[in-house]
């Protein structure tokens, strides 16, 4: 069997045993969506077009990330307590297109939350958004870029609670204190420091460039930024994999 081949025959093997929760990962996000457009907009009442901008796309964004960094690492400690990690370990399939598939089935669940974070927000704030094809590479490179680590933390935690509770720390990172809904600038010195070596940094930068005007955005240093964290943080968790038993 060809490498190809095995990758999406495994890729379908995660969709069949996963397809009763993409309807309600779908639900979830919609929920997330909505509470954070209403939610941050009952905090700024006066909300301006600039601010609406980066509220809408910065709920998009969230939609993806935290699909890299919560939905993952949890699936895959869940695999790894039930034993269905190891089990797929011992099959003659290469390790690395298993860890590939994971990753891209849980890339392709990003896709209905995203559309739906970007028609609310502009709906609800009557927004005219400029929206680029390159937007769909922004939001897979933005999962794979988050990918290593939503893979390494299951693989390395110890207890499957202490992966869930690292998870609920990214995203209030994610949500709080990183350029995603907000502009960089306006985070304290530390947290603009810090942020210039986050993946959620550059997934925000991407996808405002290929949805809105804004000024300040960089596409294509956002793209290749992402791609870069993908291949180092896919490779550094292939290496574990493959050592993994």
């Amino acid at each position: 069997m060809t490498p190809v081949r095995q990758y999406f025959d495994l890729l379908r093997i995660q969709y069949m045993m996963n397809r009763q929760m993409v309807a309600i990962i779908s639900i979830i996000q919609a929920a997330m969506t909505v509470g954070l457009i209403l939610g941050f907009g009952y905090y700024i009442p006066d909300i301006n077009k600039t601010q609406a901008l980066f509220l809408t796309v910065g709920a998009a964004t969230q939609t993806v990330v935290t699909i890299g960094v919560i939905m993952l690492p949890q699936k895959l400690s869940q695999e790894k307590s039930e034993g269905l990690l190891d089990y797929f370990l011992t099959l003659p399939i290469g390790r690395e297109n298993y860890l590939l598939a994971e990753v891209s089935f849980v890339a392709l669940m990003t896709f209905p939350g995203t559309i739906f974070a970007v028609a609310f927000g502009a709906w609800h704030y009557d927004l005219s958004l400029s929206v680029n094809p390159v937007v769909i590479v922004a939001a897979v490179l933005a999962v794979f870029s988050l990918a290593g680590l939503g893979v390494a933390m299951p693989l390395l935690s110890p207890y499957q609670q202490l992966t869930n509770a690292l998870t609920q720390l990214l995203t209030f990172y994610i949500l709080l204190f990183s350029p995603v809904l907000m502009p960089k600038e306006q985070l304290p010195w530390l947290l603009q420091k810090v942020a210039v070596v986050m993946p959620p940094t550059y997934a925000a930068d991407a996808m405002r460039a290929s949805l809105t005007d804004l000024p300040g955005t960089h596409l294509a240093r956002s793209l290749l930024v992402m791609a870069g964290f993908g291949a180092v943080f896919l490779g550094a968790s292939a290496m574990s994999i493959r050592r993994r038993g």
